[in-house]
């Protein structure tokens, strides 16, 4: 497919995200313009608008429209431990000290927030590493595992929490004996995994009011490389205010947070991005 949309069409474009911004519940004026173009371009072809002004009308007359730009413009391409690496580190640098410290407070709440979470591979994720690390300890503790993504639909499959036998590849045999349930041509997770995870909507670039607060542990990866710096830094300090003292911020593999942001973090791991809030 060809490019049909000018590369220095800069004041259409503006245009048609301010018009996103005021007609929809999405705010996508601060993504990298590389990224948005490259989505948008799927737009165009699909519903037959040559140029910006073109899929403009095209929304006027097709509301529904919006979604549908949403969803190409919105990253859900997730995995089981899709980065094994961070989660061994998590399991390793994070978890020990957390439940320590619980402990020796006497606290028994556990609060994560997978911030990004696409259809629910890596809140299941977390869940699966802090049942598996707690072992006898696990009733011990009140765990709150908060869910959040932009996509409902994603969040709808999530919540279902079934997925096709392409999608559990490369989770360990035993892994998927313990947490998993076979059904059908799929697997479901299972109930008591299930139960530790909470979905809820959420943009996380469209606020800057945290919807948590005293937060353990957060994971935000695969989501910032896909931002402008400005809107990083934003999202970032905002996350930063979401954690409890001395909580931590993962980020993964691919993501470099903003300079102002690391004065006030302790990097654990520069491979995987764990950060340690300063207390």
């Amino acid at each position: 497919m060809g490019n049909t949309v000018p590369e220095n069409n800069v004041i259409a474009l503006d245009a048609l995200l301010e018009k996103m911004y005021r007609n929809s519940e999405y705010d996508f004026r601060e993504y990298k313009r590389g990224t948005v173009t490259r989505r948008l371009e799927r737009r165009l072809h699909a519903t037959g608008s040559k140029t910006y002004l073109d899929y403009m009308r095209f929304l006027d007359a097709h509301p529904e429209e919006y979604q549908k730009f949403a969803d190409d413009l919105t990253i859900k391409v997730s995995g089981f431990f899709r980065s094994s690496y961070t989660f061994q580190q998590v399991a390793k640098l994070v978890l020990p000290e957390m439940v320590s410290g619980k402990i020796n407070r006497g606290e028994q709440e556990l609060r994560l927030w997978s911030s990004a979470c696409a259809r629910g591979e890596e809140p299941y994720s977390i869940a699966i590493l802090l049942v598996e690390f707690l072992g006898h300890k696990l009733k011990d503790f009140d765990i709150s595992i908060y869910a959040t993504d932009i996509s409902r639909q994603a969040l709808k499959e999530a919540e279902a929490g079934l997925y096709s036998s392409k999608d559990i590849e490369g989770i360990p045999a035993p892994t998927l004996e313990n947490h998993f349930t076979h059904h059908g041509e799929g697997y479901t997770v299972n109930s008591n995994i299930k139960q530790m995870v909470k979905f809820s909507y959420f943009d996380l670039t469209s606020t800057i009011q945290q919807p948590f607060i005293d937060i353990d542990c957060i994971f935000c990866c695969n989501v910032l490389i896909y931002l402008q710096e400005q809107l990083q830094e934003r999202m970032l300090n905002m996350l930063y205010d979401s954690l409890t003292t001395s909580g931590y911020l993962v980020l993964g593999e691919v993501e470099t947070p903003a300079n102002s942001l690391r004065k006030k973090l302790e990097c654990l791991d520069t491979k995987a991005k764990i950060y340690r809030k300063k207390g």
